[in-house]
């Protein structure tokens, strides 16, 4: 199904053109959201509000200390076109984060006195995060030889099989923890049978040692802290809805808020399939092709805004009806917030791509700070006064400083590299 490769000779194949990258990237990223969209509406029909706000608070605990550990670290690989250090020295810098994610994950389920069922829910959760964390290291190799049809293949397995299990183990027991579980099982399954060998084709396994690890690390770690930061500004208005109206209304947000995701897959795909390009006409100086590939980006990121701003006016509650139950076209007015909120969220995206192209990781640290910053204090002032569109409106809010920043610190980037 996958088309395992046989041998190293992956690593020799020529790179593949960005129109059929973007494609291959397109339709992996799409099915895997499909897959997370399709996890949700199960969640919805086959348990409870109340279930998949349980669901939504175990992402919005375990997403941000896993992608404190990703730390991004895919990115700094893809764009090492120089191949200063062996792909070894990454894995391990990989391992090392994955287990201290899953610890703290655990850590925080315990600190917050939750109920147990919802503890190892979200601990489970951060298993799965973390497989999807180790399929992403795998994800840079491929990344970086252009091989962005192999990193589709993973995600379209990845996705179809987990939501798979998890539909089929929530139908026979109507437990949320053995549906997660078996999510987690599949990923990791995926993992070793696919991404492992394919992402490791001709590349050296050896490591340098702990000094050279440690550099990755201090290299990543900035983009590491860009992430939480980035998450958290996402999980802080869920934080602030299960607090102030309980976890049936979390489960209500969450299934109009999970559409923002349509238009950044796309924003996704034509980021990770742009980007090595863009690092190279960077590091090359080529700043008339830099320039030209990092408008094209923000456009379509502009047009993908304005296009969920009309659909869902258009037929909003016909969509939430149709993926999650009559019960969820209520909120038809709320995704239309919400997808405003994302408009600028996918130009703020974009941004990010062309940025993290340019190497400008130092520099996110505090960007994302503000925005996370924003997210909080917004979320605390209008989810009380304004209820669930209070929340959309504290995305947007914080989208906004992001995509300002962003801009900041590219021109700072490009004038420093003249």
């Amino acid at each position: 199904m996958l088309g395992i490769p046989r041998d190293a000779a992956v690593a020799a194949t020529p790179y593949i053109s960005l129109r059929k990258g973007f494609i291959a990237t397109f339709a992996g990223n799409l099915a895997f959201a499909a897959s997370q969209w399709a996890a949700l509406s199960l969640i919805a029909r086959l348990g409870s509000a109340e279930m998949l706000g349980e669901y939504a608070l175990a992402l919005a605990i375990a997403t941000p200390v896993a992608l404190f550990s990703h730390l991004n670290l895919r990115a700094v690989l893809a764009t090492d076109v120089a191949r200063r250090h062996p792909f070894g020295d990454y894995i391990a810098v990989r391992l090392g984060t994955v287990a201290l994610g899953i610890l703290a994950v655990a850590g925080i389920a315990l600190a917050g006195r939750y109920a147990w069922p919802v503890a190892v829910v979200i601990v489970a959760t951060g298993v799965v995060l973390s497989a999807d964390n180790f399929s992403d290291i795998y994800y840079g190799a491929m990344q970086r030889r252009d091989r962005m049809d192999q990193i589709a293949r993973s995600m379209a397995a990845r996705g179809a099989l987990s939501v798979a299990a998890l539909g089929l183990v929530l139908w026979l027991t109507h437990s949320l923890l053995a549906a997660v579980a078996a999510q987690a099982a599949v990923r990791i399954a995926v993992l070793l049978a696919y991404d492992r060998p394919v992402g490791s084709a001709g590349e050296s396994m050896a490591t340098s040692g702990a000094r050279t690890q440690a550099g990755i690390l201090a290299v990543a770690l900035p983009l590491g802290i860009v992430l939480m930061l980035l998450s958290l500004a996402g999980s802080l208005p869920r934080y602030a809805i299960e607090h102030r109206f309980g976890m049936a209304a979390l489960g209500a947000f969450a299934a109009p808020a999970s559409l923002m995701a349509v238009g950044s897959t796309m924003v996704n795909a034509l980021g990770q399939a742009a980007t090595p390009r863009l690092a190279r006409y960077f590091s090359q100086g080529d700043g008339r092709r830099f320039r030209r590939l990092a408008l094209q980006l923000a456009g379509v990121s502009c047009l993908l805004g304005a296009a969920g701003i009309a659909v869902a006016l258009a037929m909003g509650r016909f969509a939430l009806a149709l993926l999650y139950g009559r019960t969820y076209a209520a909120y038809g007015s709320l995704l239309v917030w919400l997808m405003a909120a994302a408009s600028v969220g996918y130009v703020a995206g974009a941004l990010g791509y062309i940025i993290t192209a340019a190497r400008a990781f130092t520099a996110q640290a505090p960007l994302f700070a503000a925005v996370a910053a924003t997210a909080g204090i917004a979320s605390w002032l209008l989810v009380p006064r304004l209820g669930l569109e209070g929340a959309a409106v504290a995305l947007g809010a914080s989208s906004l400083v992001q995509a300002g920043g962003s801009l900041l610190i590219l021109g700072h980037a490009w004038r420093a590299a003249k």
